[in-house]
């Protein structure tokens, strides 16, 4: 795919062949990445930020101007244990293509698996795919005591809960914490002990090993990586089939990664605020962008805009066990209906910075996205659809309905739009697909969880015969609902089963404003199935 990003200062179709050292100026604290290119920087040496971390996965492509494909190996593997790897230089490496200055003496871990391979994974690529899935946790992760500094923790071991403050002085993106995704990672790193221990052996190691020559603090990256046990890592690099080795080039997935944190956590911050809608179903909407961004990682980001989100080559993140975080807001924003106060601008800035936002940036602030969550969760958000499971029920006992639940359904991502997280505590936002057949005749329910706006989405009713088996078309209606700000689409339903064969059923009014009563699920039970019936 051809880049929607730009990278000031390296020419189109830079190869990223190696990672070398890291450098800081001894009066700063900006530090750099040296890299092997090809070709070199236009002007300047061969390096970037490390904030741009999330980008340098080995053999990828800076500013491509055409579509390329990897030429590499992939592999999948289990992790015993990452307490008995070996550490090596790269240099004795027997998949090491070329004999490059700069990384020859970067770290590898080096491990067999099965089939025979040996294994040379660099430990700047396992902590960038471990950890460096955004500019803030990349930069951060060379300063000492950084966590402690920016979050307080407490744990309730007996209610199987704990409670992240993030503090006034973190600099964190607060709008990152609108991102589910971004809550599990951030639990895991600061609630499991040992994986802790791993980010913070960064800094350690930096302190312990850096040496100051000239104006530049200069280190060769080092960490301890957590002890991974069982997990299942997908990575692609160089086989070289004689001495069977692999040199990885980048991690692409991490999956059944055990967590050993509460079930149940909850982010404070006196930085938090909850948009409000003022008119209309919900709030948000898909900020236009230019064709590409122009990113400069040499100039400090502005504290005017909320952070440009750019994609970037994402982790797959799969953890054994889900555990649900949410976001706790005291302070309440209005807004109209088409911004979310968490939401980026209107309009995307072209020209953006990847730099920690400072009082004298003048170009817009821009943060990766390089984790791509993919726990099995949807079970944590069954509760959100307590009334209308137990209207299914009453269909069920009291009308003589055959019902079937689908697994819930979290709703995608589609472009900038914001709308598949809940503004009051920002976990996704879920759909429920159930089959219902009254006298002989099938129908599909779809009802949405709109508990964040001031008025509840109908439940949209399906006649299952114009549609046969509809898994294979719930995505693209979830993608239509989303772009059709929470409304049902009806000329797409028109297009799909015909406009005699979709309707809608409104909700049972509360006289209290909030969860029903049972009287009142009662009703909307007999509501539901009188207007299915009526087709009998």
């Amino acid at each position: 795919m051809t880049g929607s990003i730009h990278l000031k200062g390296f020419k189109d179709d830079t190869w990223l062949n190696g990672i070398g050292d890291l450098f800081c100026k001894t009066d700063g604290v900006r530090w750099g990445v040296n890299l092997s290119i090809y070709p070199s920087k236009e002007a300047g040496s061969d390096s970037t930020s490390l904030s741009n971390a999330p980008l340098l996965g080995r053999k990828n492509i800076i500013n491509p101007t055409k579509d390329y494909y990897p030429n590499s190996h992939e592999q999948s593997f289990e992790i015993t244990t990452t307490r008995d790897w070996d550490v090596v230089r790269l240099k004795s490496s027997p998949a090491l293509e070329r004999q490059l200055p700069k990384e020859l003496q970067q770290y590898c871990f080096e491990f067999s698996i099965e089939e025979g391979i040996r294994v040379f994974l660099p430990q700047f690529e396992l902590a960038r795919a471990l950890f460096f899935h955004n500019a803030y946790l990349a930069r951060s992760s060379v300063m000492h005591d950084v966590l402690s500094n920016e979050f307080i923790t407490e744990t309730e071991p007996k209610l199987n809960w704990a409670h992240i403050h993030v503090l006034d002085t973190c600099n964190c993106p607060i709008e990152l914490f609108s991102d589910y995704g971004f809550r599990r990672h951030l639990s895991w790193l600061l609630l499991d002990q040992e994986v802790r221990l791993s980010y913070e052996s960064i800094s350690r190691y930096q302190l312990l090993h850096g040496v100051d020559i000239g104006h530049y603090r200069r280190w060769t990256f080092q960490f301890d990586p957590p002890p991974l046990q069982g997990v299942m890592i997908k990575v692609r690099g160089r086989l070289e089939p004689i001495s069977r080795t692999l040199l990885v080039y980048e991690v692409l997935s991490i999956c059944k990664i055990k967590s050993n944190v509460p079930s149940l956590i909850e982010f404070t911050s006196p930085k938090f605020s909850t948009s409000v809608s003022g008119k209309g179903s919900a709030a948000g909407g898909e900020a236009s962008r230019p064709d590409r961004h122009n990113l400069d990682d040499e100039t400090e980001g502005s504290r005017e805009n909320n952070p440009v989100m750019l994609k970037v080559n994402q982790v797959k993140f799969e953890y054994e066990r889900a555990f649900e975080t949410w976001k706790v807001s005291k302070k309440n924003n209005p807004t109209g209906r088409g911004r979310e106060n968490d939401d980026e601008a209107t309009e995307a800035s072209r020209d953006v910075s990847s730099e920690e936002q400072g009082p004298g940036g003048n170009l817009p602030s821009a943060e990766w996205d390089g984790l791509n969550e993919q726990t099995d969760d949807a079970h944590l958000y069954l509760n959100k659809f307590s009334s209308y499971f137990e209207m299914l029920r009453l269909l069920e006992e009291l009308h003589g309905c055959k019902v079937i639940k689908y697994p819930l359904r979290k709703l995608p991502a589609v472009g900038k739009c914001k709308m598949h997280i809940l503004k009051t505590d920002g976990n996704p936002r879920c759909m429920a697909v159930a089959h219902v057949i009254v006298c002989s005749i099938g129908y599909y329910l779809l009802e949405v969880d709109t508990s964040d706006a001031s008025k509840a989405l109908s439940t949209k009713v399906i006649v299952a015969s114009a549609i046969g088996d509809i898994e294979p078309h719930l995505f693209e209606t979830e993608k239509q609902l989303l772009k059709a700000y929470l409304s049902w689409p009806a000329a797409h339903f028109d297009k799909l089963v015909g406009t005699d064969n979709h309707f809608w059923v409104p909700h049972q009014k509360s006289d209290r404003g909030g969860a029903l009563t049972s009287d009142e699920v009662e009703k909307w039970g007999e509501r539901m199935f009188v207007r299915l019936g009526s087709t009998c």
